[in-house]
This record gives C-alpha cells, structure tokens and sequence, in this order.
C-alpha cells in the first residue's frame, strides 16, 4: 500500500514539474529580450529612426515581419531598440531602490526605537504619494525624459523593499545565532551586515523582482503621456502613443505590437518573481 507521504510527492511531481517549465520558458523569454536590447545593433534589420514615405503603414511581409509605422519606420526595429529603455529604466530602479531600501530597512529593524519610529513616519509619507504621481512630480520640476522619471521611480519604491527588510530584520535578530554571535564578542554593525543582511537578503531579492514588471508598465505609461523617453528615441511606451494617429484608420499592429511587448515582459517577470519568492519559502522552513 503506498504511504501518504509518497502519495503526496507523486501528486505534487506534475504541479512542480509545470511550475519549473513555466518559470524556464518565461526566463528564457526574458533572457531573449535583454540580449535583444543588448546587441539591438547587431539584430535589428533597419536603423529604428530611419523614415520611408514610400512604405508607411506596410503590412507584414518579409522585408518587414510587424510592418510599419505611420512614418514608414520598420516596427520590429524599434521594439528591438526600445527594449534598451524599456528595461535599464526598470532594471535601475529596481537596484536603486533594492540597495537604499535595505539598508534603510536594516537601519530600522536592527536599531529600533526612535530611529525605527522616525524611519518608518518617514515611509508613511512616501507611501502617500502615488509613484506615477512622484515621477510625473520629478518630470514637470527636471524636465521629460528618462532620468528624472527612474529617479523619483527609486525613490517611491524605496519604502517597500524597507518596509519589508525591517520586519524581516526584527524577526532575525532575536534569533539564537546572534545571541550566540554576541557572546562571542562580534558587533553589532558586523553581525547586522554579515550575516543577519546575508539571511534576509534572498527573500528581499526576490520580491524586489515583482517590482521590475510595476515599473516597467508605470515607466511605460510615462512615455505613453509624453513625460517619459522623447521621439525619435524608440521606447515602447512611446510607440503606443506614436500610434493612436492610425487607429482611426484601421493600422493596429503598431499599437498593438510594442503594447504585447510590455504585457509579455511584465507577465514573465512576475512569474519569475512569484516562483523564486515560492522557493525562497520553501527553503527557510
């Protein structure tokens, strides 16, 4: 008779098995789109600000597999470029506000008190603002493009990777390691950045990763507005709204195209990030 225990394991094998396939295949797809971004030179078939009249809204065809834009500019071409704004925005945000939000939320959590309370009102007041609104802030005080939006992106998304590094911290530091590291004479500086930083660092990591996909969508929504990377830099958000001149005349596909572009994205850093936060638990029980 099979016992519950392997009855168990056989019945979790397929789920584990789907759950590995889907998060391989939605690395894979993310992998193929940063070295698109990367060697977007050396892949693009045409140069992304390149304007043919002869050929504006082209339909699909082999010299140009997603057609063309309103200017007659290859639209493959400037997903390709695009995926370069695209993703550093995101990517730096996201190692911004990962690094300063840890070490806020180290600070809060291993020292507590007053500073904690300080810390933390300080967190309140972020959170209030909307980070759409915060960027949108930093764009009308610095100008549109591309810094001033990745910055103040950082700094709204600061107070949640804090928030989280605290109550992670508080939980660690009553833990009999660092008692034991305390008796041994180690300091508290050293214990908090070498090991307790360490323990809590791969949890933080991988929500920190959810936070690529809310990004990359807000930063989108940037460029759809105006307030983000400017024409003729090819960026997705941009596209979208470089494109609404033809919806009324039936060209979809160059909305449509950078528009699935940033859905797949999100939707492939969100199934990485939920499964690495799954066995990131998994492994601390």
């Amino acid at each position: 008779m099979t016992s519950p225990t392997v009855a168990v394991r056989v019945l979790q094998t397929p789920r584990a098995t789907r759950s590995d396939a889907v998060f391989l295949v939605s690395a894979g797809v993310l992998a193929l789109f940063a070295l698109a971004a990367v060697c977007a030179p050396f892949v693009a078939p045409y140069n992304p600000e390149a304007v043919d009249f002869g050929a504006v809204y082209a339909a699909p065809s082999p010299a140009h597999w997603l057609g063309t834009d309103g200017l007659g500019r290859d639209i493959l071409s400037r997903i390709i470029f695009g995926a370069r704004t695209a993703l550093l925005g995101p990517l730096l945000v996201v190692v911004v506000s990962t690094a300063l939000g840890a070490l806020l939320g180290l600070l809060a959590g291993w020292r507590g008190g007053w500073l904690d309370a300080t810390l933390g009102r300080l967190f309140d007041v972020v959170f209030a603002f909307p980070s759409l609104l915060i960027a949108i802030m930093a764009v009308a005080l610095f100008g549109k493009g591309f810094v001033a939006p990745v910055v103040a992106m950082s700094i709204a998304y600061i107070p949640f990777v804090a928030r989280l590094t605290r109550t992670l911290v508080t939980a660690e530091r009553h833990r009999a390691y660092v008692s034991a590291y305390r008796v041994q004479g180690f300091g508290g500086a050293w214990i908090a950045l070498r090991r307790v930083l360490p323990n809590v660092t791969p949890l933080v990591g991988a929500q920190s990763t959810l936070n690529f996909g809310y990004v990359l969508a807000e930063l989108a929504a940037l460029s759809f507005l105006g307030l983000g990377v400017q024409p003729p830099t090819p960026d997705w958000g941009g596209m979208i709204n470089e494109a609404q001149a033809g919806l009324s005349g039936g060209h979809f596909l160059p909305a449509l195209a950078p528009a699935v572009a940033v859905v797949i994205v999100v939707v492939a850093v969100n199934i990485i990030g939920e499964e690495l936060s799954r066995r990131v638990g998994e492994g601390s029980r």
